[in-house]
C-alpha cells in the first residue's frame, strides 16, 4: 500500500488486489470468497483489528491454558488403559 494524500480525518491509499484481500481477512484477492471491491466501498478494519489486538494481549494466558490442557490430556491418557478395561469398548445400541 501507498499513502498517495490526505484527507480531513485520514489518507487516501493504493493497494493491489490482494492487499485489499488481506485486509478483508483472504489470502489473496482471487481466493473463493473474497469479494470484489469498487470504488465508494468500506472496508471496515477496527473489528478485525480488535480481535487480533486482543488475542495478541491475551497470548500468555492462551499459552498457559494450553499448557493446563497438554497435563490433563498426558494424565487421561496415562489412564487410558485402566478406563478402557472398566467400560466396554463398544458402546450399548440403544
Amino acid at each position: 500500500m501507498k499513502v498517495i494524500g490526505t484527507t480531513k480525518d485520514g489518507y487516501m491509499i493504493t493497494a493491489t488486489r490482494d492487499e485489499v484481500a488481506n485486509l478483508l481477512g483472504f489470502y489473496f484477492g482471487g481466493q473463493e470468497g473474497c469479494p470484489r471491491i469498487a470504488p465508494g466501498d468500506e472496508i471496515e478494519t477496527a473489528g478485525m483489528f480488535h480481535q487480533l489486538y486482543d488475542l495478541a494481549r491475551k497470548k500468555d494466558s492462551l499459552t498457559d491454558v494450553a499448557k493446563e490442557l497438554r497435563t490433563v490430556a498426558a494424565l487421561l491418557e496415562a489412564r487410558n488403559p485402566i478406563i478402557a478395561g472398566a467400560v466396554d469398548e463398544e458402546p450399548d445400541a440403544l
